[in-house]
């Protein structure tokens, strides 16, 4: 997730994708072939599900690189930064728990006002403990924040000085609207063609962050119901990304549509040549995945107005301003949360 503002053109309809390949582009006409990792494809290296959220994650209470009206504590500093709840606080407070289904809720606070003088609303934010490089990474995920003023968002990060080491949004999006949007963001000397292999419309073809006012090089899925109130009424789906030094690539299944068997299963093994076409495709025909991406967390978060929200807050047919709604309309946030039956991890 960019800590600063997206392009306000991410929240508009296009109406044609783009499908045509140009000659120096044939290396990546279709979706990696499993002989990037052999023919069994990848193997099952870490799951978690239920309690393994608490186990495996952190929460994160550092300030909110996005600049999101969220709060950690009960404060009277108003020149505090805003900054997410602790686990000890997401407990105490009914934001985080295991539900009779054994899925990991995480939820921003819809019970109370943000007092004058706090810094914002209670949310969310984990990483996990371990590092990921290349493998495939499936999010089952039955419900994802919603409503004006959320930005909710589904990625991985590298440690370095942002952003050297590179970003890998897998679901984001702004206040409810819209579709899903996959972006990659880089250090400079990383861009795509300018017509990639999958079923969702480039946004931008310079990933490097210093060109293009930290947009990076963004897909947004075509699919309504990828984002927002669409995806929940689906009961939501399952996410993949696979990356590898020939590329980064995602797919998103509804949860009522053909699903390949070892993603709808959490098999042991996957093999994404088998999955047909992804909605989003970054080849590195262009750029050096390898050198452009170091290990990564995977984190959730959720956070409240900010840089893209709150900048594109008016347009998306919201209410008042932005911190207004976050402090005065608690029960706005009913459907700000997630609940995710597991995260899979192959290598």
């Amino acid at each position: 997730m960019a800590p600063l503002v997206r392009s306000i053109v991410s929240l508009l309809s296009l109406d044609v994708a783009l499908s045509y390949f140009e000659p120096d582009q044939q290396e990546f006409l279709g979706t990696f072939d499993a002989s990037i990792n052999g023919d069994s494809g990848y193997t099952l290296a870490r799951k978690y599900v239920g309690q393994d959220f608490f186990d495996g994650f952190d929460f994160k209470t550092f300030e909110d690189p996005s600049h999101g009206r969220v709060n950690n504590e009960d404060t009277e500093l108003t020149s505090a930064p805003s900054s997410y709840v602790s686990r000890q606080q997401a407990h105490e407070r009914g934001l985080a728990y295991i539900d009779e289904g054994n899925t990991f809720v995480m939820k921003v606070d819809d019970q109370h006002t943000v007092a004058p003088g706090h810094r914002g609303r209670d949310s969310i934010r984990i990483e996990s403990q371990e590092d990921f490089g290349n493998g495939v990474i499936i999010l089952d995920v039955r419900h994802i924040p919603t409503g004006c003023a959320t930005w909710p968002a589904f990625w991985t990060l590298g440690a370095g000085n942002w952003p050297n080491g590179g970003e890998i949004d897998i679901l984001e999006g702004v206040n409810g609207v819209g579709t899903n949007q996959a972006t990659l963001h880089t250090s400079s000397g990383c861009t795509m063609p300018n017509h990639i292999n999958a079923t969702g419309t480039q946004l931008d073809t310079n990933c490097a962050i210093a060109t293009n006012e930290d947009h990076g090089c963004g897909v947004r899925d075509n699919r309504q119901e990828s984002f927002g109130a669409a995806f929940n009424r689906e009961n939501g789906g399952w996410l993949a990304m696979q990356r590898a030094n020939e590329g980064i690539q995602m797919w998103y299944w509804p949860r009522y549509s053909h699903v390949p068997e070892d993603v709808k299963n959490g098999e042991q093994k996957v093999n994404p040549s088998n999955w047909g076409k992804p909605f989003a495709a970054f080849p590195s025909t262009h750029c050096d995945i390898a050198n452009h991406f170091d290990q990564h967390k995977i984190i959730f978060s959720t956070t409240l107005c900010g840089d893209w929200a709150g900048a594109t807050y008016s347009q998306s047919g919201c209410p008042g301003t932005c911190q207004s709604h976050v402090d005065g309309y608690p029960g706005a946030f009913k459907y700000a949360y997630w609940k995710i039956n597991g995260l899979r991890v192959y290598h």
